[in-house]
């Protein structure tokens, strides 16, 4: 993979991960709770906060 698009993969999927766990908290404190959208909001953040960290590791030789 070209580094490049790698990187910007790489910072796409922190940013969509950060963005959907501050979307799941936010969700979760409205009153009344919106409960499903917390829950698939976190889950699409953590998602994409995984996919974040194994773009970003360093290949085992």
């Amino acid at each position: 993979m070209n580094p490049s698009l790698k990187i910007f993969i790489t910072i796409f999927c922190y940013i969509s991960g950060v963005m959907g766990v501050v979307t799941a908290v936010l969700n979760a404190s409205q009153k009344p709770a919106a409960t499903t959208a917390a829950i698939v909001a976190g889950a699409v953040g953590v998602v994409f906060l995984f996919a974040g960290l194994a773009l970003s590791r360093k290949p085992r030789h």
